[in-house]
């Protein structure tokens, strides 16, 4: 026997608005020549799209610490979706150049320029000095922002 599991949010009547935008995490240029690899999740952790991720010694991703680290990557697939449950892998963008808009960024005053990184926690924030850099803003507002991924260098 055959057991197929279908998300509730996606069956008649739809419980979610398909027209509008998911602002966790739009790719607007770069997808087609991104690197997307999976990696399993530590244990107890949970990640979705828009969220920052580190790759332990293990080879297992986890929430990024108090200090900014090189191998630091953007979630594509979270373990909040049915696929990456049932592999118990998340993908993660890896040394892909990306420009994308998100309204996942830990709060502070973003301006066009300023130099963003992911420590202690999952979003994406402002740089101090000696930081790994991971991107820079295009485009900020009150709801989301945009900005390009980047190789990942010391400020």
């Amino acid at each position: 026997m055959t057991i197929v599991a279908i998300s509730d949010d996606r069956t008649v009547p739809v419980q979610e608005d398909l027209t509008t935008e998911d602002l966790k995490l739009s790719v607007l240029r770069g997808f087609e020549n991104a690197n997307r690899v999976d990696f399993r999740f530590k244990d107890g952790e949970s990640f979705s799209a828009g969220d920052w991720a580190v790759l332990n010694a293990d080879g297992e991703l986890e929430t990024p610490g108090a200090s900014s680290v090189p191998n630091t990557y953007l979630v594509f697939s979270g373990n909040d979706r049915f696929d990456a449950k049932a592999t118990g892998q998340c993908t993660v963008f890896v040394n892909s150049a990306l420009v994308v808009k998100t309204n996942k960024f830990a709060s502070g005053v973003y301006t066009p320029g300023k130099l963003l990184t992911a420590k202690g926690g999952k979003l994406i924030g402002l740089a101090t000095t000696g930081d790994e850099v991971f991107g820079q803003v295009i485009e900020a507002t009150a709801d989301y922002i945009v900005y390009e991924t980047k190789g990942g260098y010391v400020m």
